[in-house]
């Protein structure tokens, strides 16, 4: 049975656990997007998580406040009572200023960007709030399965999350990296990461497949760094054959 915190479960392992489906993980990376500060190749990986100005707090506020603001404002005609005085003032403003804070943190924190790089077995995961973003061994990172509840303490769903493996401080040096589907983006992540096995599924990799398979071949087609729970076959028939008579897998 999963914990309910998470920073007491076990880290998931470095194995490839499930495989990345285009539902749910490789749609994300049909094709590189410049504007969007992604990058995906045989050798680095690079992919914006969250951004700047993008806030979900601040928007629920503001709707928050012109909901609250027209309530009131309807109560406040029709009642012999009620004034537009400062204590309407404040309970209508009160939305719109936590909505403005939320807006001002969300451009003032640095934007989120995950990195891994295939041939140095380098990570670097972004951090929560503004804590630099963390850089290790891709063997050294600690990645969590998180199953996520509702109001009601319902379980809604799990997510991926990364910490720092160097701070045992609850809340510091973490973030997360998937918000669906953990076990299928851990998977492509440390299927990206195997330099020994071919390029993950996802049409950004398909013109780098040929590259990568013939440094692959130049190396005698090197066992695979992590275990896997399905095969990771050659782009072809052809290829696959060759890696079986140099390589023997």
């Amino acid at each position: 049975m999963t914990k309910k915190s998470w920073w007491e479960e076990v880290p998931l392992p470095f194995t490839i656990l499930a495989y990345p489906t285009e539902d749910k993980v490789t749609k994300w990376f049909e094709q590189e997007s410049d504007n969007k500060k992604e990058t995906f190749n045989q050798e680095k990986f690079k992919l914006l998580l969250a951004s700047k100005g993008i806030s979900i707090g601040a928007l629920c506020f503001f709707v928050l406040g012109v909901f609250v603001t027209i309530i009131f404002t309807i109560t406040t005609l029709f009642s012999d009572v009620a004034v537009f005085d400062i204590n309407f003032f404040w309970g209508c403003a009160t939305f719109f200023i936590f909505s403005a804070l939320f807006w001002l943190y969300s451009f003032a924190i640095p934007n989120k960007i995950l990195m891994l790089n295939r041939f140095t077995g380098i990570m670097t995961y972004p951090s929560y709030g503004f804590y630099p973003h963390f850089t290790t061994t891709f063997t050294r990172a600690t990645v969590y399965r998180v199953i996520m509840s509702g109001a009601d303490a319902t379980l809604v769903g799990a997510k991926l999350t990364a910490r720092n493996p160097y701070d045992s401080g609850v809340g510091r040096g973490n973030y997360d990296l998937a918000d669906s589907d953990p076990e299928e983006w851990w998977s492509f992540y440390v299927w990206y990461m195997d330099k020994n096995r071919p390029l993950p599924p996802g049409a950004a990799f398909d013109e780098y497949r040929k590259q990568d398979f013939e440094r692959r071949k130049a190396e005698g087609f090197p066992k695979p760094l992590y275990p896997s729970n399905i095969p990771t076959p050659e782009a072809t028939k052809e290829q696959q054959a060759e890696r079986k008579k140099i390589g023997g897998w």
